[in-house]
């Protein structure tokens, strides 16, 4: 069983992908914006991370930003893997950038992808 941080502002994709991934077994945290998810992160640490791209107050790109401020202090920060789900264009230059030199980046998924294909991509990188 692990435990995964759903990083997303739209309260539906969030319990769709909490009942997937509860009723396989695992254990599932909810951060609705950027800022909740790195106090989320003071309290207890993931095994995996699925961080949206655009949410209000910090987004997913602001938070893998101060994530990887976070890790240079705290190394098992940048040990959490993390996919990004986006609606968003995930090859444009300065969003990619941002994302893939993350330490814990894994890959981009479009944001309604299936929560099933998410969970295979998640049991095969945590093994």
């Amino acid at each position: 069983m692990a435990t995964i941080l759903i990083i997303d502002d739209e309260n539906s994709i969030c319990q769709l992908f909490k009942y997937v991934f509860e009723d396989a077994g695992h254990a599932v945290g909810l951060a609705y914006n950027g800022l909740e998810a790195l106090e989320a992160l003071r309290h207890s640490l993931p095994d995996f991370m699925i961080v949206d791209v655009s949410m209000p107050v910090m987004s997913g790109k602001e938070f893998v930003g101060e994530l990887n401020k976070r890790a240079l202090h705290d190394a098992r920060l940048a040990s959490i893997p993390f996919i990004v789900m986006t609606g968003e264009n995930f090859m444009e230059p300065e969003l990619n950038k941002v994302f893939s030199s993350a330490k814990g980046f894994v890959c981009y998924f479009p944001k309604m992808t299936p929560p099933e294909e998410v969970l295979a991509k998640i049991r095969e990188i945590l093994g």
